[in-house]
């Protein structure tokens, strides 16, 4: 399942909703591009505060609990950060951003409109779901966090 983020606030409030629904961490992946854009997002919008009970301080901390991290440098489409298993796919894939989205299973209809806002400061959180009871889950999370698209593969 697929959750595109506006903001770092956003992404922190779909991440604490999916652990605090029992997903595992370790499920978890984040992407965003080079930072610039991606960390001066900070809009208002709505969410359910009772979700979860702090303030992200920063990326970083969302990120220090994914398996792994590491920057991807796209030829076609310059520099990325990725968190959790996701990276591995851009690793592999690396040569352009939609690539990447293709090898991450994206539905087709859906991968250029990821592809341009992740490219303008988007915020990519996925979480890899054991069935589609799960996704539908995690996609219900996500839309309820603020997430501006949703999907699933």
């Amino acid at each position: 399942a697929f959750g595109l983020y506006p903001s770092t606030k956003a992404l922190h409030f779909g991440a604490e909703a999916l652990r605090a629904a029992r997903f595992r961490h370790t499920d978890m992946s984040v992407m965003y591009s080079d930072g610039k854009q991606a960390l001066g997002l900070r809009e208002a919008l709505p969410f359910d505060p009772s979700v979860v009970d702090e303030e992200p301080t920063s990326l970083a901390e969302i990120l220090t609990t994914l398996s792994s991290l590491g920057a991807v440098v796209m030829s076609k489409d310059g520099p990325f950060m990725a968190g959790g298993s996701i990276l591995s796919t851009l690793v592999s894939e690396g040569e352009s951003l939609l690539t990447s989205l293709r090898g991450l299973g994206l539905p087709e209809g859906e991968i250029e409109s990821f592809e341009n806002r992740l490219k303008h400061g988007g915020l990519l959180l996925s979480v890899q779901c054991d069935d589609g009871e799960w996704a539908a889950r995690a996609c219900e999370i996500f839309a309820q966090t603020g997430a501006e698209r949703v999907t699933t593969a």
